[in-house]
This record gives structure tokens, sequence and C-alpha cells, in this order.
């Protein structure tokens, strides 16, 4: 385990980080290794409600636009989450995560998120070794690793609901008394609690539940597309381009899109660029020096529809982003 691993799991305690921007909110989830893509448009609002204890975290995370998350929780983990409105919006890979199921991935998997507007989520992140040895000791089950190979457990709807009833209600607690955690007796309940639920929840899982062919090659197709464009990003990619390079047609180039991001591909193309472009006016390290290297070195020539663009996804001019840059340098230098 890491130095910086082990700084985390001892930062014990409530904490709640708010942010204005997509990429500062994605680094506030503490232990993940995460990247986010705005893909709607507007000023963004992100605010994350965290318990650390120990190995054991339980977060509430709200973000105000659609977004594409590419996550990857702490190692010898396992990450459960709950949707609290519009989860049949909300994907996790090919997987639409429906009303009877909740998402599930191992700390050692890169997964991806889509969200929709205005998207609240319940988080656990659990230590995998913790959980087996829980759900032996109490519900006389074993737990495979192998049995998390899936993206959803299938827990049907009352007890998903018991367990976004029981996590809302730790947090809400927790939030209005941090001492809380203070008190052994009082943060051993909480952790046997979670530790308890997610076992049952665990051993009643039904059959992995599967996405049809379709789905999963819509899936693969829209991220390599997306990983295809940021290794090109200084060559000019078109639709047209990309149907030769995939042997797609320009029709299963769009129902891909449509089911996987609800967008057509220009539009979500050019939303991955300028969340690219935002990524390297905020970063001091990027080397970009001026809005037009950034933008030129994304693929956009046309300067004054490229402003425009980037001000109607982000809600602020690119020259703003650059110029917060500089300010931010100033304070702390």
């Amino acid at each position: 385990m890491s130095f910086a691993q082990e700084r985390l799991f001892n930062l014990d305690g409530f904490h709640t980080r708010i942010a204005t921007d997509v990429d500062a909110h994605a680094a506030n989830l503490s232990g993940w290794n995460q990247q986010y893509d705005q893909l709607s448009s507007g000023k963004f609002y992100g605010k994350i409600n965290e318990i650390w204890m120990g190995r054991l975290q339980l977060f509430c995370e709200f973000t105000s636009h659609t977004v594409r998350q590419s996550c990857k929780p702490w190692q010898g983990s396992w990450w459960f989450g709950i949707p609290v409105h519009n989860f049949d919006l909300s994907r996790i890979g090919s997987y639409c995560i429906g009303k009877d199921a909740i998402a599930v991935r191992p700390g050692s998997a890169d997964f991806e998120l889509l969200t929709p507007e205005n998207f609240e989520i319940l988080g656990v992140v659990v230590e995998q070794r913790e959980l087996i040895e829980h759900a032996e000791m109490t519900e006389h089950v074993s737990l495979s690793p192998l049995c998390f190979n899936a993206f959803l457990l299938n827990t049907g709807q009352n007890k998903k609901a018991q367990l976004q009833s029981l996590f809302q209600q730790i947090l809400a607690e927790v939030k209005e008394c941090p001492r809380l955690l203070e008190h052994p007796s009082s943060r051993q309940t909480i952790r046997s609690s979670i530790l308890q639920a997610l076992a049952e929840a665990c051993s009643i899982q039904a059959q992995p539940i599967q996405p049809n062919r379709t789905e999963i090659n819509h899936h693969v197709l829209v991220l390599r597309i997306r990983e295809y464009i940021l290794e090109h990003q200084d060559e000019p990619v078109t639709i047209s381009g990309i149907c030769r390079h995939f042997f797609v047609s320009r029709r299963t180039l769009q129902n891909a899109f449509h089911s996987v991001t609800g967008m057509n591909p220009v539009a979500y193309l050019r939303a991955v660029r300028l969340n690219q472009v935002r990524r390297m006016l905020r970063d001091h390290n990027s080397g970009v020096r001026s809005v037009q290297d950034a933008a030129a070195q994304c693929g956009f020539w046309h300067l004054s529809q490229f402003a425009c663009d980037y001000r109607k996804l982000f809600g602020e001019l690119p020259s703003e982003s650059l110029r917060r840059r500089s300010q931010f340098a100033e304070r702390t230098g």
C-alpha cells in the first residue's frame, strides 16, 4: 500500500467539498483516480459529503450536469453505487442501472459512468477482505471476488431501498454531529451496520444482469472513439473519417452514440475536446500559455466559434479559465 493511500485511510471524519468545475469536483473524492467530462451546457456545480472510517468510505455525490466519468477506487476495495434518482438514465459501462440493481466494481478495475443532469449517487467503498470475513461470520456465506465481476448486483427494489435509507441516515446523522465518529462505540455500530447491509445484499445476489450484444458493441465503439480522439487531438477528426477508421456506417455511429450517451456524435466529440482544452487551460504544468495554443492543439481552428462553444458548455470564456489559473499561481507562488 502506498504512502498516499495510508494518509487517506488516516483522514477519518466527515468532509463536505463543493466545486464549480468538473475536474476539481472529480479530484474531491478522496482515494479515487478519476477524470470527468462535462457533456451538457452551463455552469457546473458539484458537491460531495463524505465519511471516512479507516478503510471504509461512505459518500453522497451530486453533479449538476450530464457527465462522463472515468473512475477507479482505491486498490483492494469494492465499490457499491446507488443512484438516488434517475437510475434509469444512468449507465455503468454497457449497463443501465435499473430500479432492482446497484452498481459494483472492484478497486483494481477502471470503469465508466454516464450520469444525467442533477444526479445524486450514494457510494460505499469497503475493503474486500473485511466484507468477505463479515459475510462469513454473520451470513455464513462465502463472497468470492469473482461474484463481483459483473457490473450490477440484482438486489431487488426492497433491499435497494433499505440500503439507500441506511446510507442516507448515517450521512445525515454524522453531518449533524461529526463527533459521533470520535466515539469507538458509535463508530463501530455504524461500521457494522454498513458491512451487515452489504453482506445481506450480496448474499441474495441473483443471476448477473447481462446487457444485450448490441449494447455492449455500442459502448465499446463509443469508448474506442473517445480514446482515438484524445490520442489524435492535434489532427482533424471528422465523422466520415471515424466511419472509415472504425469500419462503421454513419447510421451505426449515430445509433451507438444515441444509445450510450443520449447525444449525437458531433456534439459528443466536440464536448470531449472542449473538456480537454479546459484541462490544459487550468493545468499550470500543461505548457499552454494562451487560449489559442490550447484550442489549436485540440483541433479547433475557428476561434470565435470555439470561444462560443466553450462558453456555452462551461458558462465562462476560455480566457477566464486561463486567467484564474494565473491568479491562483500568483497567490500560491
